[in-house]
């Protein structure tokens, strides 16, 4: 099966003066006066939908962040733009903290609205099985009106540990889907603490206790990306995959542009990863191999 990986795509659109209220105020301040909207670009966005189209997918995996203040009009902007992408094959989407950057937008589980078909329902973590292959969708993200902090509180905690062994997982590929990243490029707990799961050693704890059944994270939110691992000392490590965002402008003097993955796998394992990043005009195949830009 082939896998595209894709997150932190920040559709942005300058939001009403209604809109400006709480930490949406501060965010639109820091895009638009600040001058940080210039750091993701609709040319990325729109030849990531084209490179997309162009390959021969089984699943799209999508690790937040659609949006970049989750006013409605950002939304429905990204539904217009990404939607035909994840309805072209089985797709999994999960929020990233710019999903559920207002109270309202969690409370009233916005991406849900526009993105239902590929969220799921109900409580999280949610289960998506596609040809022998298994994505655990957790959700961490939580409004905060100042930090951009994630959790997982102890009743979905439960519910992962339960659903990790469930039967019905052996002999698949599993996947967990997480916005945060557990570690850092370097293999260690992921920081700032401004910027993190507050529990991650809770979430990282029911994970090594499964360690045999999770074939790789998949994550967000760090929008330089890189491939580590999750030491278990009782167990194998489990790999953590990270793209990079997916609407970052190309700026080569900043070394920063847009990246996604993709990964085959066959018979229970990632036979190949394979990452795409935009030159200006389109994605192509990362120069020396998945990863060795190092960012």
């Amino acid at each position: 099966m082939r896998i595209a990986h894709i997150t932190d795509i920040h559709v942005q659109r300058r939001p009403q003066f209604s809109e400006l209220f709480g930490k949406r105020f501060l965010g639109a301040a820091n895009l638009y006066i600040a001058g940080r909207h210039d750091h993701f670009t609709p040319a990325a966005q729109k030849a990531l939908v084209r490179a997309l189209k162009a390959q021969e997918l089984d699943v799209v995996a999508c690790t937040g962040d659609l949006t970049a203040l989750a006013t409605d009009e950002e939304f429905q902007a990204a539904r217009d733009l990404l939607g035909p992408i994840f309805a072209a094959q089985p797709s999994v989407i999960i929020p990233g903290n710019h999903d559920t950057y207002v109270a309202q937008a969690e409370a009233e589980r916005w991406i849900e609205r526009y993105f239902g078909e590929w969220t799921g329902q109900g409580d999280w973590p949610r289960l998506h099985q596609h040809g022998g292959v298994a994505f655990v969708a957790v959700d961490v993200c939580r409004h905060r009106p100042i930090l951009s902090t994630g959790e997982i509180d102890a009743p979905q905690l439960q519910r992962l540990d339960t659903l990790l062994c469930n039967p019905e997982l052996k002999g698949q590929f599993v996947f967990l889907m997480v916005h945060y990243p557990l570690r850092d490029r370097h293999g260690q707990p992921y920081g700032p603490d401004t910027r993190n799961i507050k529990n991650a050693a809770a979430l990282e704890a029911v994970l090594a206790k499964h360690s045999d059944k999770i074939g790789a994270v998949l994550h967000g939110h760090e929008h330089h990306g890189f491939r580590t691992r999750m030491p278990v000392a009782d167990g194998p490590d489990i790999e953590i995959l990270n793209p990079g965002a997916g609407g970052y402008a190309h700026l080569p003097d900043k070394k920063r542009t847009a990246h996604f993955c993709i990964y085959t796998v066959q018979e229970r394992g990632i036979a190949q990863v394979e990452r795409f990043a935009f030159d200006g005009s389109d994605f192509v195949p990362e120069t020396g191999g998945a990863f060795a830009s190092g960012g």
